[in-house]
């Protein structure tokens, strides 16, 4: 017995035994019993059709055949020869991983601010997010570095308590 399956363009064929295919599809066996094995090869094939070869494809493929890179290459009408820089085939998605950055971003300093009290929160925000230096941070708000140092020792530590599987703070720049 022979299926056709839709693959991306391609429509490929398939072969099965009668037992696979009575093994596959045991509900079209029972219903059937009585039909002639032309008839169970097209009502197995409208079965598959139904479910992998849907018209959902046909509709996808209508709208973004022409996405990516063309096969026929743009041209202006006086133009001998291919002067396209192929750049402009390639994706520019620095939008949305630069948006993806901030809303993780917010989401951890959400996190944080959550656990700890502004006082710790904000200098441990400073500097393992933003990548503000511990001396950077202490003249910023007029205190000594070793007070920070404190506040970033104690923030560490709630947050240990809260993540005991994480051992260390790595330093992600936001």
């Amino acid at each position: 017995m022979r299926f056709s399956v839709r693959y991306e363009e391609k429509i490929q064929t398939i072969e099965l035994n009668d037992e696979e295919t009575e093994q596959m599809w045991v509900s079209l066996s029972l219903v059937g019993e009585g039909l002639s094995k032309s008839n169970k090869e097209r009502l197995i094939q409208d079965a598959f059709n139904d479910k992998y070869n849907k018209p959902d494809y046909n509709n996808w493929h209508k709208f973004d055949r022409h996405r990516g890179m063309p096969k026929k290459p743009f041209r202006k009408d006086d133009e001998s020869e291919d002067a396209t820089d192929h750049m402009d085939y390639l994706p520019d998605n620095s939008h949305e991983v630069a948006r993806n950055k901030k809303e993780d971003y917010e989401y951890y300093c959400e996190i944080i601010r959550s656990i700890l009290k502004p006082k710790h929160s904000e200098p441990f925000i400073a500097v393992y997010l933003d990548g503000m230096t511990m001396t950077e941070y202490a003249e910023r708000e007029g205190v000594s570095k070793s007070a920070i140092s404190h506040r970033l020792a104690t923030a560490k530590k709630n947050l240990k308590k809260v993540f005991p599987e994480s051992s260390t703070f790595p330093s992600c720049h936001g």
